[in-house]
């Protein structure tokens, strides 16, 4: 689900990352500051804004920060990070890191 534009699906975005929230009682989301940092983070403090005004996530204090990507590329596509997620491409190693 995009959020962001072009593909603009905020609804499909807010219900997967909703659900995500209450799955694993998230209370912390990381947004990297490259591409889209900004849409992304006017995006997660508008559903964080919703599911307070909706009484959601009172056992939680959901916030979120930006953090630094410099680096996260070079990682996920090296021998280490390959041999310590062997079972993810590059794509989901850079996620991880």
């Amino acid at each position: 689900a995009y959020p962001t534009a072009p593909h603009n699906k905020v609804a499909e975005a807010e219900k997967l990352i909703g659900g995500l929230i209450d799955t694993y009682k998230v209370e912390l989301i990381v947004i990297g500051n490259g591409t889209a940092s900004r849409e992304t983070e006017q995006f997660i403090a508008g559903l964080i804004g919703k599911r307070k005004e909706a009484g959601r996530d009172k056992e939680l204090e959901l916030k979120y920060i930006i953090v630094n990507e410099a680096g996260a590329s070079v990682y996920s596509a090296s021998k280490l990070a390959a041999s310590e997620f062997p079972d993810l491409d590059v794509a989901e190693r850079s996620a991880v890191s």
